[in-house]
């Protein structure tokens, strides 16, 4: 199978050469690399069989023990900690034949890498929610181990459904048994984490969690502030104002209270006076504004704004949470996943 859309192709290939371009790469690999993004669209348009199935440790003994579940992902409670896989496209091995040339190598089987990592975290990021709603646990999303198979390049290719179960039985032989654990019926398992707004808005906000735990209220306020910022670059069809500018017009958008505004407001006004400038006045007395009733405001603020945009992003979808067609699905959103999945140079 190839892709059906040469225009899909063109930009891709425009949108890797401009960073090229803009990133001082070297000059003679330019023609290598575009003839390289070619064979990569190509290539993953092949691959349509083959997949990974990823699993990860999260937390320890501790970590809230719970199962959940959606279409191509996981979670068992463990011993050791809470196993989460996803089922994700086999975009991250088998780049060696493909490629001769080691900078083109080097390049688009990372692109790969990145893209089928992006699918994993999604995924991982409905369950480092869950765990906060249920039990106040900030869970990191890296894990502390991990297994993986791969199934389609060498082995037949498995169905999801399938990968996973083997997948939940091998993380209980390794990690241990547990009593049966609830099932989780939050709506972050159905909400779409494969957004870069609501997903990288949930990585601040349990940013700001884990700050706070730690006594930097003026990093968590600025974490909590990000939480908006990142949910403002949504292309929210029921505008009130300006939502990708004003903090106050986000949640009017949204639906929510005008005190909900003026926190956010205020939030932004001493992220901008204290944490993320230096401010000019009454440096040494910023506590009195961040204090333990006020974090928690913004806290619960923040985790308002992010469940109401979450709850409202099919309105304005920009990417398929359940693709039928993976390589498709690259295809379709790549200049969206890749200003997400890319580094840019500093």
């Amino acid at each position: 199978m190839n892709f059906r859309s040469p225009n899909q192709k063109a930009r891709a290939k425009s949108l890797i050469l401009k960073w090229f371009d803009e990133n001082s790469q070297p000059p003679e690999m330019r023609g290598k690399l575009a003839s390289g993004v070619d064979r990569f669209v190509d290539e993953i348009a092949n691959r349509d069989s083959w997949s990974e199935c990823m699993t990860i440790l999260l937390g320890d003994h501790l970590a809230p023990h719970f199962h959940a579940s959606g279409q191509g992902w996981r979670v068992a409670p463990c011993q050791k900690g809470l196993a989460v896989s996803t089922v994700v496209p086999g975009w991250g091995f088998g780049w060696r034949t493909a490629f001769r040339d080691e900078y083109v190598y080097d390049m688009l089987s990372w692109l790969g890498h990145y893209a089928r990592q992006y699918i994993h975290r999604s995924h991982v990021a409905k369950v480092l929610m869950i765990a906060w709603e249920r039990d106040r646990a900030v869970l990191h999303p890296f894990g502390s181990e991990a297994h993986s198979r791969r199934n389609g390049a060498v082995t037949p290719p498995v169905l999801p459904k399938n990968a996973l179960s083997t997948a939940v039985e091998d993380s209980v032989n390794r990690w241990g048994r547990v009593e049966p654990a609830p099932r989780s019926r939050s709506r972050w398992t159905r909400r779409n984490t494969f957004d870069p707004a609501v997903h990288q808005a949930v990585f601040h906000f349990l940013r700001g969690q884990s700050l706070l735990s730690s006594g930097f209220e003026l990093e968590a306020l600025v974490a909590f502030d990000c939480v908006l910022q990142s949910l403002q670059t949504i292309g929210w069809s029921s505008v009130v104002g300006d939502p990708r500018r004003s903090r106050s017009d986000l949640i009017a958008t949204l639906g929510l209270r005008q005190n909900d505004a003026q926190l956010a407001e205020h939030v932004y006004f001493l992220r901008n006076e204290f944490a993320a400038h230096a401010g000019g006045w009454r440096w040494w007395d910023t506590g009195e504004y961040v204090d333990d009733e006020f974090m928690e405001r913004a806290s619960d603020m923040a985790l308002r704004v992010l469940n109401h945009a979450a709850d409202a992003e099919p309105a304005t979808r920009r990417i398929n949470p359940e693709p039928d067609n993976w390589s498709d699905w690259l295809m379709d959103s790549f200049p969206l996943l890749f200003s997400a999945i890319w580094f840019r140079a500093g």
